[in-house]
């Protein structure tokens, strides 16, 4: 074990067939939705931190800068990027831990060790990676959740989602850990939620409700999803308003919503990066 895991407490809680799941903001998480997924999972779940990866090791602080509170001319403290793991307790047939945090700057090799000490010590057997990415779909329809396994994973449970297809390129620390923990025999599942293009620059909330359900769903729990159920209502909302004043929007979406009601070639639309600029400053005022 390297010195950058660092346990919080001596006396580790006793898990139930403990699923980790993984949630580093940063590269391959659209519309934050794999981060606010497991925020509120632990939220929900009154996990409590049981270790920290130290950030001296991990973060390039010019890239992710601490924070400073500062009152009447006096700096009361400096708050400090955290990737933590916190254990909760479930009422279902397992429990979970979660590794939240900003995605490691460097040295993935040596958090593959760290995170796979973690899961030795927490009894870990299997983990779940939360993310999404932007695609070509409308907010007007559900959110497609895709799954991809590691070699450890036999695809058990993989439920109601479609497999990812073939892909060759750039990934971020959690679809590194995906792969690199199967030679400790941690079998992974990725879920990927698809965030629409057009508004994947802010937060997305029926993403992180359709992942939060996803989760429940693999670990058999019932969960209160109201909380998340009025955000993405009052989400859908503002976008349909910032939508209907732009003719081309409009055309946009529609021709996503025949794409995806009846599949086949992608239709002749506009490339939507000027409208998804507009729509993101209509979010953003609205906040």
């Amino acid at each position: 074990m390297s010195d950058a895991l660092r346990w919080l407490t001596d006396d580790l809680p006793e898990l139930r067939d403990p699923v980790l799941l993984i949630a580093l903001d940063g590269f391959v998480d659209a519309g934050e939705v794999g981060e606010s997924a497991a925020l509120f999972l632990r939220h929900r779940w009154l996990a409590e931190r049981v270790a920290e990866l130290d950030g001296d090791t991990y973060l390039d602080y010019r890239a992710r800068r601490p924070t400073a509170v500062v009152d009447a001319g006096v700096v009361n403290r400096v708050e400090w990027p955290r990737i933590e793991l916190s254990a909760a307790r479930l009422d279902g047939p397992r429990d979970a831990v979660l590794l939240i945090g900003p995605e490691p700057d460097m040295r993935w090799r040596q958090l593959v060790d760290d995170v796979a000490e973690a899961c030795r010590r927490l009894g870990v057997r299997r983990a779940v990676t939360l993310g999404a990415y932007p695609a070509a779909a409308p907010h007007t329809r559900p959110v497609t959740i895709s799954y991809a396994g590691n070699a450890a994973d036999d695809g058990a449970g993989a439920f109601e989602a479609t497999a990812v297809g073939g892909y060759s390129g750039p990934v971020g620390a959690a679809t590194a850990l995906q792969a690199e923990l199967a030679v400790h025999g941690v079998a992974v599942l990725g879920l990927f939620a698809e965030v629409p293009h057009y508004i994947a620059a802010s937060p997305y909330p029926p993403g992180s409700l359709a992942m939060v359900r996803a989760v429940a769903d693999l670990l058999e729990v019932d969960l209160d999803t109201d909380e998340l159920e009025t955000a993405a209502r009052l989400h859908a909302e503002r976008v349909d308003e910032a939508i209907s004043e732009h003719d081309e929007a409009a055309e946009m979406v529609a021709g996503l919503e025949q794409l995806r009601d009846e599949g086949g070639a992608e239709p002749d639309l506009p490339s939507g990066d000027d409208l998804a600029d507009e729509i993101e400053r209509f979010l953003g005022a609205e906040e």
